[in-house]
C-alpha cells in the first residue's frame, strides 16, 4: 500500500505526464506551418526569379493565399519531380505544389485539391512553323517532353491514334529532365517539336521574343491539383475551404489575371474531381 507522500508524488507525476501529452496533441492540432514540396522549374507556375532567386509563380501565390486563409504559413521545400509523391507519403511534406496533373493513377497514392484546368499541347520553334501545316506532320518526328510526367505516355497514345492507325511512322519521344531541358533540346535541334502545358508558352514567349508556336489545339485536357496524403482528409477539407473562400472573394481570379491564366480557371474547388 502506497504511503500518502508516495501517493501524492505519483498523482503529481501522472498530472504532469498527462499535461505534457495533452500539450503535444494540442500543438499538433494547431499546426502553424505547412511544408510544401515544389520543383521550381515550370513558369509561370513555380520558378525562381532570375534576378533575385526568389521563388515566384501562380502556384506559389495561390498556396500562400490558401495558407493565409487557413491561418498558417508555408515552408517551401525544393524537390525533384520523382520525389514529390513519396515526400507526402513519408510526411516530409504536407502538400505537393508542382503543376501536377490529377490522374487516376496518382490518386492511388495521394489525393488532390483541383485548382486549375491544364491544356497539353505540341509546340515548335516559330521559325519551323511551315513544316507543320497540321499535327499529322509530327508523325515520324522527334518530340521532346519531361520523362517523369504523364506526357510521354500521352504522346505515344496520340501517335498510335493518328500515326500508326494511318500507316505512318510513329512519333519518337525524346525524354528530358524537365521543361527547361525540353526547350533546350528543341532549340539545339535535337527535337523537332515538344510537349508542355499550353499555359507555359505565353510566359516563355514574353521572355524569348515569341520564339515558340503552339501547334493545333490541346490534345490532352486535365485538372491540375495540389497533392496531399490520402489519409489526411482533414487537411484536404481545410485546403478546399480556403480555396473556395479565395474564389468567393475574387482573390483567385485576381491571381489568374496576374499570371495570364484566366482561361484556365476552374469552376469550383474539388477534391479528386468531386465537389
Amino acid at each position: 500500500m502506497l504511503s500518502r507522500s508516495r501517493l501524492c508524488l505519483a498523482t503529481v507525476a501522472f498530472v504532469v505526464a498527462f499535461g505534457q501529452t495533452a500539450g503535444m496533441v494540442s500543438a499538433q492540432g494547431s499546426k502553424t506551418v505547412i511544408n510544401a514540396a515544389t520543383v521550381p522549374k515550370y513558369p509561370p507556375f513555380e520558378f525562381k526569379d532570375p534576378a533575385s532567386g526568389k521563388l515566384i509563380g501562380f502556384d506559389i501565390d495561390i498556396v500562400d493565399a490558401i495558407a493565409a486563409k487557413m491561418g498558417v504559413k508555408v515552408n517551401w521545400i525544393d524537390s525533384s519531380f520523382d520525389q514529390l509523391i513519396s515526400s507526402v507519403e513519408t510526411r516530409r511534406a504536407d502538400v505537393i505544389v508542382a503543376g501536377m496533373a490529377d490522374t487516376p493513377e496518382r490518386r492511388a497514392t495521394v489525393s488532390f485539391l483541383d485548382y486549375l484546368h491544364a491544356n497539353t499541347v505540341f509546340f515548335t520553334l516559330r521559325a519551323n512553323a511551315a513544316r507543320y501545316s497540321d499535327l499529322d506532320a509530327l508523325c515520324g518526328k522527334r518530340v521532346a517532353t519531361a520523362r517523369r510526367t504523364i506526357w510521354p505516355a500521352a504522346i505515344e497514345k496520340w501517335s498510335d491514334e493518328h500515326c500508326k492507325a494511318a500507316g505512318k511512322s510513329a512519333v519518337i519521344v525524346v525524354g528530358t529532365d524537365g521543361s527547361p531541358d525540353t526547350r533546350l533540346q528543341l532549340n539545339q535541334g535535337r527535337a523537332d517539336a515538344a510537349v508542355q502545358g499550353a499555359e507555359t508558352i505565353p510566359y516563355q514567349n514574353s521572355i524569348e521574343g515569341t520564339r515558340y508556336l503552339i501547334l493545333g489545339k490541346p490534345f490532352l485536357v486535365q485538372d491540375m491539383g495540389l497533392g496531399f496524403a490520402k489519409d489526411d482528409a482533414q487537411l484536404g477539407q481545410k485546403l478546399k475551404q480556403a480555396l473556395a473562400a479565395l474564389m468567393a472573394d475574387g482573390s483567385y481570379q485576381e491571381l489568374l489575371r496576374k499570371w495570364d491564366l484566366a482561361g484556365s480557371a476552374i469552376e469550383q474547388a474539388m477534391i479528386n474531381g468531386q465537389p
